[in-house]
């Protein structure tokens, strides 16, 4: 014990580097298991957000698929209606009349 006092008085800026060479090494040690700790939560965050990302472009391509049955159908609705005007177009004036006279006659009206 007495070798390493006089050692430590001899060397007192050696042995003061060496004091503060393994505080530095500990502290970065430290700070290099809080790095990883913060890596690994925000791993589990990425993955959390890549599954919610997952599940909105689901979402997003079902409501594609139902905008294009949607615009189907109204293209449908659409030829349909041009078919039936169409059909309308070419009954005789006079058939129009009767046929209107026949489903909307007096007796219905508002008086």
């Amino acid at each position: 014990m007495l070798h390493i006092s006089n050692f430590i008085k001899q060397q007192w800026l050696g042995s003061f580097l060496i004091v503060l060479f393994i505080l530095f090494l500990l502290y970065g040690i430290n700070e290099n298991n809080e790095l990883k700790n913060e890596k690994q939560k925000l791993e589990k965050e990425i993955e959390q957000l890549e599954n919610k990302e997952k599940l909105h472009w689901d979402k997003f391509e079902e409501l594609e698929l139902g905008r294009n049955t949607i615009i189907e159908k109204q293209k449908t609705l659409i030829k349909i209606q041009n078919d039936t005007i169409r059909i309308i177009d070419t009954i005789a004036f006079s058939k129009l009349q009767q046929f209107f006279s026949e489903r909307y006659s007096q007796k219905d009206s508002i008086k």
